[in-house]
């Protein structure tokens, strides 16, 4: 679905993976990719966000000291995972926001959502954690939305995809759900 509204298509990075997908726009080529990678081992979203944000990051800093900033578009990095991080992904997340808020960057430019698929609680305890607590105990911006699976049933609802493409770029989608974006 995001394919089908950005220009460029999306990338698509794996935590156990140096396989990488870019500028895919339909579901083919994402089932493509994901035949030829496998979920397996430790679950190191730490590690593999923070070389995704220092990359992005650089860039956009870069563009705002030349005054071209509006030529980077915002990116929603949206993680599945299905267990506890094995690494630290709260202080790649803290650090990437202290950055946004030092350059003064719009609140949009950056968003993270974990989408937990599984049952795991002590995963779903912490991904709550990194979404309601981290921006309140450091003062920093909110850009983490988490979403478990389960609680759709198992079900792939248009609600569920804009919450999922929207939640970590949007603070009222983040808080209240789709419901946030319905005018009535």
């Amino acid at each position: 679905m995001a394919g089908k509204y950005d220009t460029d298509g999306i990338d698509v990075a794996f935590l156990n993976s140096t396989k990488v997908g870019e500028g895919i726009r339909s579901g083919k080529e994402v089932k493509r990719l994901f035949l030829d990678v496998r979920p397996f081992g430790h679950t190191p979203i730490g590690e593999r966000l923070e070389s995704l944000l220092l990359t992005y990051l650089a860039r956009i800093e870069g563009a705002q000291r030349q005054g071209v900033l509006n030529t980077i578009k915002p990116v929603n990095y949206v993680i599945i995972t299905d267990g506890e991080p094995t690494d630290d992904p709260e202080s790649v997340i803290l650090s990437a926001a202290q950055r946004l808020d030092r350059g003064n960057f719009p609140l949009t430019q950056v968003g993270i959502q974990l989408l937990q698929i599984g049952k795991d609680v002590a995963a779903a305890e912490y991904l709550k954690q990194l979404d309601d607590d981290l921006h309140k105990t450091h003062n920093i911006r909110d850009i983490v939305d988490t979403t478990p699976f389960q609680a759709t049933k198992g079900e792939v609802t248009a609600d569920l995809i804009t919450k999922i493409l929207i939640g970590g770029i949007n603070r009222r989608v983040d808080r209240k759900g789709v419901a946030a974006t319905v005018v009535s």
